[in-house]
């Protein structure tokens, strides 16, 4: 969530031309690798919940929240209730404060 926090960053004070604005989403859970890529149920809800950020926001999902626990290092808000494509049922997923 450190190295979220730090592109989104960097992002925001570049310069160049056209502006990116991302999205990223963050889970929590054991992965997959094959030949070098990552696979399995946690990459896939990762990138649906990136999919359900606006432009320049972290999302995370209620997994990598609870995690967290509270460390003063992060800062959520805005927990929302969505649907996830491909999963089933409803997921909480909380917004990830950034800008300093």
């Amino acid at each position: 969530m450190q190295a979220a926090k730090a592109i989104m960053q960097s992002t925001a004070e570049g310069q160049s031309e056209p502006h990116l604005r991302l999205r990223i989403g963050i889970h929590t859970g054991d992965v997959v690798e094959a030949k070098g890529d990552f696979l399995g149920s946690v990459v896939n809800k990762a990138a649906r919940v990136a999919a359900a950020a606006q432009p320049d926001e972290i999302r995370v999902s209620d997994a990598t929240r609870a995690m967290i626990g509270g460390q003063a290092d992060f800062a959520f808000g805005d927990a929302t209730t969505v649907t996830l494509k491909g999963l089933e049922g409803e997921h909480l997923i909380y917004r990830l404060g950034w800008k300093s």
